[in-house]
């Protein structure tokens, strides 16, 4: 342990020497109170040299000359000022595992770089009687990273580390009637910098709030709810000043602080039903606003319960981030985050890797989200010297260990969105992280421990894991032999445990997928396996940097290390758009599944609702059904669903009968749709937002579609073959139909890489490097033979690549028909062989052809209107679209392969000057629309890389690869992979 060190040591020692702060105050609760208060947001003068010996002297002083100092914004980071252009202090720089700083060794003194940026601040207030006439004055600072040496009025008050926790300093003595100086030097570097080695951008600043708050005598310093609910009956207990006044008018509750109160009366708090209390705590001097939320959390064998009912934790990790303005967040955008993670059924946050903004917290009281609460601790870039010199395992780091989980417990203890405490991350194992937690249980034993590195499951209450392959999270459900026995076999001690992933399916680019698969084994979907706790998807949103043009990852500002795009991993977009992923998250992971079986919605069933809540019924939803043929609404109507109660099932159907008349014909593109809609505003979403979708066809397997031949078969000419409306060359390949030139098909087995393809530092398996050795993205065409054959011209092919043995042969069988509309088109029987070994994934197998440009309306009937994949498809719906080609594109920040619809029927790409119609028929095809090849999707490094080359390029797959998620996981599940095969694809085309 270190030594406790009463002189304040100068600032090159500070900065180094393992002692977490000299000056602060004890932690202590965030509580609103009416006592007086002092923002200091505001503008403040800054000054920015490259360390602290560097700092002007004598800046702290009152009467220093800042002319030299410039504006800026506090709470802000500095390297967020116009990162992209001038850039004056700085530009961020990415980093995942590795540490922006020399490591050191094991047992070596701890040194930082004298090239250490550091922001020289100064702010000039008012304060009236209300402060100085205080008892105590406290200045609190509630994020600066790294390190903060802090002078009032010329004389320094203290310094601290730990970048996302509070630090509260007397100020007391300093403070001066009317104006006062504060002054603050922000360095970049310190001790501390080994302990927060979390996968983000690294930026510096004074990034929280920063307040002046007059302490009165016989005030409330600080308060500890103990607010638990059993068995009907709420009891409370606050710790806190003896004889302060404890009041809750709503239910009639008059006590003191210190003394236990039953309530008979209460609601519980949960996640869904987000019950709050307002209280106050008051003494003759002050009184504290408290929102009370009455609950128990419990470990109960192997479950972990919330008044007395296991919960499922359908969660996200959310790092604090904004592509303006990096961690430093306002009240909006935190709503927004919020308000978009209950629309799309989120329950629970785990705050990836540190205590985020305390404002934050009230805000998940107040909308209802379980919360696993992570100290400020990351020292993964430890790992790659084996874990030599880890602070979790050394004695002299233990001091800051501590000092971090007692300042994050001590302010965020009174929310009863908090169900567990974290130690940190990827931190490795040692006694530090023992001690933090044996302090945590001492001081809160009403919550669970976590840490995810307690492989032995020796030290917190619940066991998780990160990234599991399905077979390893089957194992776990099961209570079998774990697979490779990574990362932790199941001993005994496991067998007890909860279960939870703490961090599962990469939601980088185009992903996740196989989300159904992790639901199937870890969400209890059947609510009969007990330790199944479900899990938190890494990661909540894309930590882009707007550069006015598009969005900026590692790499970009000319670091020296960097971690390009894997910063880009979230469920929405940096400016907070949706993903295709939240969308499946919504549909797979959401509390309320409803499942359409088109084969029984004939017999009038067919339709199954599942409440998968925890607590809550179904009554504050409607759910409403349409019969849609083709687009076209023909009736609707609304299923007696009720107040379905928590884990129960609903199954029923409709009267289709009475929608349809007797002489019509079922079809194919006939749609039962059905939607759970709230029936009432919430604090989240309005009246009539969906929670819940599915639909299913009428007829679920493809209906034979006999195009009648024309009465002519191909013909040869000088240029080639003429069959019907087509034009075909020499070598057979179609380059005209009609009058329209075209970029003649060809076999297709490349997708852009997406980010689960590429290899990282992180990912099992690489997926894509093999492909493109195997040269799936250059692959050469060569005709074997063209031929008539009947009525049919037959172009067989052979598609491989320079080097490579493998190769594919096509048969392309093209005949003249006329369609169902009475024009002439040309049908395609296309089947694919492969030959020799093809170890390699592939990408797709299909087609793909060159259209004109000006070709940019689609209309398609298949499964959309969003992008769907083969492992990723629950939030598509069956039914008739209609979009551009523009707006087919999902903009990932990092361009890939994106934009696939599955299942078309039918599909129309048009122009001013007519278009392509496409159907199918023997199967239901994938295809994707673009203005540009996948190929040059494949080489743009970002959004503004892509212009549009003149042509829209349509692929259509017999056969799509999945996304998966092994980015950061394993590789898909076996039966989800594209490998080489036969293959299928057969559709008409005609020009309309």
């Amino acid at each position: 342990m270190v030594a406790n060190a009463d002189a304040a040591p100068g600032a090159e020692e500070a900065l180094t020497n393992l002692i977490p702060w000299q000056g602060p105050i004890a932690p202590r609760a965030h509580l609103h109170t009416d006592a007086p208060t002092l923002d200091l947001s505001g503008t403040w003068r800054f000054r920015l040299v490259d360390s602290p010996l560097d700092a002007p002297e004598g800046f702290f002083d009152p009467q220093f000359d800042d002319t030299d100092f410039v504006d800026l914004a506090v709470p802000s980071m500095w390297q967020m000022t116009d990162p992209a252009g001038e850039a004056p202090f700085g530009r961020p720089a990415y980093l995942n595992v590795n540490y922006p700083i020399p490591v050191p060794a094991s047992d070596e003194d701890i040194v930082v770089p004298d090239e250490n940026p550091t922001g020289c601040y100064r702010h000039t207030f008012d304060v009236d009687g209300r402060f100085t006439d205080a008892e105590r004055v406290l200045l609190r600072f509630e994020g600066v990273d790294s390190f903060a040496r802090v002078w009032l009025n010329g004389v320094e008050v203290g310094w601290t580390k730990g970048s996302r926790l509070t630090s509260e300093f007397d100020v007391t003595a300093q403070l001066r009637p009317g104006r006062n100086v504060l002054a603050v030097a922000v360095s970049q570097w310190c001790d501390g910098t080994f302990l927060e080695d979390q996968d983000m951008w690294r930026m510096s600043g004074i990034f929280r709030e920063v307040t002046l708050l007059a302490r009165p005598r016989g005030g409330i310093d600080d308060l500890f709810v103990h607010a638990s609910w059993a068995d009907g009956v709420a009891t409370l207990t606050i710790d806190g000043p003896d004889g302060a006044a404890v009041t809750i008018p709503e239910l009639d509750v008059t006590t003191t602080c210190n003394t236990e109160v039953t309530i008979p009366d209460a609601k519980p708090w949960t996640a869904e039903t987000p019950r709050l209390y307002d209280a106050t705590v008051a003494t003759d001097c002050e009184t504290v606003s408290l929102r009370i939320g009455f609950r128990t959390v419990a470990i109960e064998g192997d479950v972990i319960t919330v008044n007395g009912h296991k919960v499922v934790f359908r969660g996200v990790n959310r790092h604090e981030w904004d592509p303006r303005t990096g961690r430093t967040l306002d009240e909006a955008t935190m709503r927004a985050d919020l308000e978009l993670m209950k629309r799309h059924g989120v329950t629970a946050i785990r705050t990836s890797h540190y205590p985020p903004n305390a404002r934050f917290l009230d805000l998940c009281d107040e909308y209802g989200v379980w919360v696993l609460l992570e100290c400020d601790l990351e020292t993964h870039g430890f790992e790659w010297g084996d874990w030599q010199g880890n602070p979790t395992g050394d004695e002299r780091w233990y001091d800051c260990l501590l000092n971090r989980i007692q300042r994050t417990v001590e302010r965020d203890k009174n929310h009863p969105c908090i169900i567990g405490w974290s130690m940190g991350n990827e931190s490795h194992c040692g006694e530090g992280i023992r001690l933090m937690n044996d302090w945590v249980k001492h001081r809160d034993p009403s919550r669970f421990t976590h840490y995810e590195g307690d492989y032995a499951h020796a030290i917190c209450d619940v066991w998780s894991t990160m990234y599991p392959a399905m077979e390893w999270v089957e194992a776990v459900r099961d209570r079998t032999a774990l697979p490779g026995a990574e990362p932790a076999a199941q001993t005994s001690l496991g067998l007890g445990l909860p279960f939870f992933m703490c961090e599962f399916a990469h939601a980088m680019g185009n992903g996740p997928g196989e989300l159904a698969d992790y639901e199937e084994r870890c969400f209890d979907p059947h609510f009969d396996r007990d330790r199944m706790h479900g899990g938190f998807i890494w990661e909540w949103i894309d930590h882009g940097i707007d550069t006015g043009r598009g969005y900026a990852y590692g790499g970009d500002f000319a670091e020296v290390l960097h971690d390009s795009n894997f910063v880009c991993d979230g469920l929405v977009m940096p400016d907070r758009t949706p993903s295709p992923g939240l969308l499946e998250f919504a549909a797979t992971m959401g509390a309320v599944r409803i499942e359409v079986d088109g084969a029984g919605l004939g017999e009038g069933e067919g339709i199954t609702v599942i409440n998968r809540r925890d607590f809550a019924d179904l009554s504050d939803l409607q759910f409403v059904w349409q019969l849609v043929d083709d687009g076209t609404v023909i009736k609707e109507g609304v299923l007696d669903v009720g107040a379905l109660p928590a884990h129960q099932t609903w199954t029923g159907g409709v009267r289709l009968a009475e929608a349809i008349s007797v002489t019509e014909e079922i079809s194919d593109r006939m749609v039962v749709v059905v939607e759970a809609r709230l029936a009432e505003d919430t604090i989240w979403a309005q009246t009539g937002h969906v929670v819940a979708r599915a639909s299913g066809l009428l007829k679920p397997e493809p209906l034979p579609r006999p195009c009648p031949p024309a009465s002519s078969g191909p013909r040869r000419d000088g240029h080639g073959w003429v069959v019907g409306p087509a034009r075909f060359d020499r070598r057979g390949r179609l380059v005209k139909l009609g009058e329209t030139g075209i970029v003649a098909p060809v076999l297709d087995l490349f997708r852009a890489l997406i980010d689960n393809d590429r290899a990282s530092s992180r990912a099992r398996n690489s997926i894509g490097g093999p492909a493109l050795a195997a040269g799936l993205d250059r692959l050469v065409h060569t005709t074997i033979s063209v031929r008539e054959v009947g009525d049919d011209l037959v172009v067989v092919t052979r598609s491989s690549a320079a080097a490579a043995r493998d190769f594919m042969t096509s048969t392309w069988s093209w005949r003249a028909v006329h369609t169902d509309d009475g024009c002439e088109g040309i049908h395609l029987g296309l089947h694919v062989e492969p030959h020799g070994h093809w170890p390699t994934m592939l990408g797709r197998i299909g087609l793909t052809m060159g259209l004109p440009g000006e070709w940019d309306t689609v209309s398609w009937f298949g499964l959309g209107p969003n992008e769907n994949y083969p492992d990723s498809q629950r939030a598509a719906t069956w039914g008739r679209w209609n979009c551009d080609v523009a707006g087919l594109q999902t903009p990932y920040v990092m361009p890939q392969e994106n934009g696939l619809r599955q299942g078309v029927h039918e599909l129309t790409i048009a122009g001013p000057n007519g278009g392509l119609r496409v159907i199918a028929d023997g199967g239901w095809p994938g295809f994707a629309a673009r203005p540009w090849t996948s190929k040059a999707l494949f080489k743009a490094a970002h959004t503004w890389d892509l212009e549009p080359d003149g042509h829209t390029w349509l692929t259509l797959d017999a056969l799509s690869a999945p996304l998966g998620s092994t980015s950061c996981g394993p590789m898909p599940i076996m039966s989800h992979r594209l490998y080489a095969r036969p293959a299928e694809l057969s559709a008409t085309f005609s020009l309309v």
